[in-house]
C-alpha cells in the first residue's frame, strides 16, 4: 500500500468558534456551517460546544453534526452540551457539512452557543504503517506521535530539519501533537473507507 502525507505547520489549538461564532443564540434547527465546514489544519478533529447560560439556565437538547471522516464517508454524532460548559464528541471529524439542534427549550431567553473543535488532530484513522516525520524547518517545539495505545514517539524541541524514519505500525488513529509552531510533513498509510476498530 502506498504513503500519503500530511503537512501541520502550526501548534495544536482548539478554535472554540470555528464552526458557529460565540453569542449565537440556541435553536431547534439547523445552523448554518461558518468556514465551510473545513478544520483549521489538515486531519481530523473532535467537534465542540461552549454553553453560555443567560438567566436561568434553559433546558438543554442535542446538536447533531453531520460531516466527513478521513476515509470520505459520511458521518454523524450526537453530542449534548455541558452547562456552562464545553462538551467534547467522541468522533473524528475531517469536516463539518451539518449541525441540528433538537430538544431545547428556553425558561427566561435564550442561552447561547459556539461550535469549534478541540486541539487534539489525527492524520489516520484505523490499523496503519507510520514510515516517518519529515521536519521541514528546525522544529520550535517537542513533536509527539501517539496511536489508541499510547505514545510512539517524541521528537525534541530544536529538532533539524530531516527525515525521521519509523516504519511502525499504529492501531486505532494516528495523532500528531505540535507543541509548538513546527513545520512537519507526516508520511502515513491512509484512512481506509469501512474500517471498524476492535
Amino acid at each position: 500500500m502506498g504513503h500519503l502525507r500530511t503537512h501541520l505547520a502550526a501548534a495544536n489549538a482548539a478554535v472554540a468558534n470555528r464552526f458557529l461564532a460565540a453569542g449565537t443564540a440556541m435553536k431547534v434547527g439547523a445552523y448554518a456551517v461558518a468556514n465551510s465546514g473545513a478544520m483549521p489544519t489538515e486531519g481530523a478533529r473532535h467537534v465542540t460546544i461552549t454553553h453560555t447560560a443567560v438567566g436561568a439556565a434553559d433546558t438543554l437538547g442535542t446538536i447533531t453534526f453531520t460531516g466527513r471522516s478521513l476515509a470520505g464517508e459520511t458521518i454523524s454524532e450526537e453530542v449534548t452540551p455541558t452547562s456552562g460548559g464545553v462538551a467534547t464528541g467522541a468522533k473524528w471529524f475531517a469536516s463539518v457539512t451539518g449541525m441540528t439542534g433538537a430538544g431545547w427549550a428556553t425558561n427566561t431567553g435564550d442561552d447561547t452557543i459556539s461550535i469549534g473543535c478541540g486541539s487534539e488532530v489525527i492524520v489516520s484513522e484505523g490499523n496503519g504503517d507510520l514510515h516517518g516525520i519529515a521536519v521541514n524547518t528546525t522544529a520550535a517545539g517537542a513533536i509527539t506521535l501517539a496511536d489508541a495505545a499510547g505514545t510512539i514517539a517524541v521528537l525534541k524541541a530544536s529538532i533539524p530539519e530531516d527525515l525521521y524514519e519509523y516504519g511502525v505500525r499504529f492501531g486505532g488513529y494516528l495523532k500528531v501533537t505540535l507543541a509548538a509552531a513546527s513545520d512537519v510533513t507526516v508520511i502515513h498509510t491512509g484512512s481506509m473507507p469501512g474500517y471498524s476498530a476492535g
